[in-house]
């Protein structure tokens, strides 16, 4: 269980502040529950409420300063495999956002970038799917460690690249 002021990472929103645990009843035939409210960093006027005893939360603790630099540090070993059907490929980038796991985030933005650069170099563009995902990827995965090397998103972006591209 997590404690009021703590900050964890939800899927698909991001590193998020525990603003208070509450007892709360979503429906009038509901029962009353235990939830989190969660506000993003991103957006403090946001607020998410997330049941205490639900496995499917997606819920984690934010990385640390060291999770970060190890993950970073781990990021030329971290697999990326293409998939060449889109309709496989957007179900794995799906699953990989759903799972909350900062490296299946880095898988996605390295099959990316290298799956972008290589058509560019072909004349062609980029696909919306593939776009879509790799900045929801960056998004979350940016936002995560910048939060806890206490930076910018932006200056991530160049981290993150300079490190694949090593």
């Amino acid at each position: 269980m997590y404690v009021k002021g703590e900050y964890v990472a939800k899927a698909n929103t991001g590193v998020c502040i525990i603003e208070d645990i509450v007892l709360k009843r979503l429906t009038e035939t509901s029962e009353e529950k235990e939830y989190y409210c969660l506000a993003p960093i991103a957006d403090s006027r946001a607020k998410f409420f997330v049941p205490v005893d639900s496995d499917k939360s997606n819920l984690r603790k934010a990385m640390t300063e060291q999770e970060a630099w190890d993950l970073i540090h781990e990021i030329p070993d971290i697999k990326s495999k293409w998939i060449e059907s889109d309709k496989f490929r957007e179900q794995e980038y799906k699953n990989a956002m759903r799972s909350n796991d900062p490296k299946a985030l880095v898988s996605i933005i390295k099959n990316l970038y290298i799956r972008n650069k290589q058509r560019e170099e072909q004349g062609k563009k980029v696909t919306a799917i593939d776009e879509r995902y790799f900045r929801m990827a960056e998004t979350a995965l940016y936002s995560e460690i910048a939060h806890a090397l206490d930076k910018q998103n932006e200056d991530m972006r160049q981290l993150i690249f300079d490190t694949i591209t090593a």
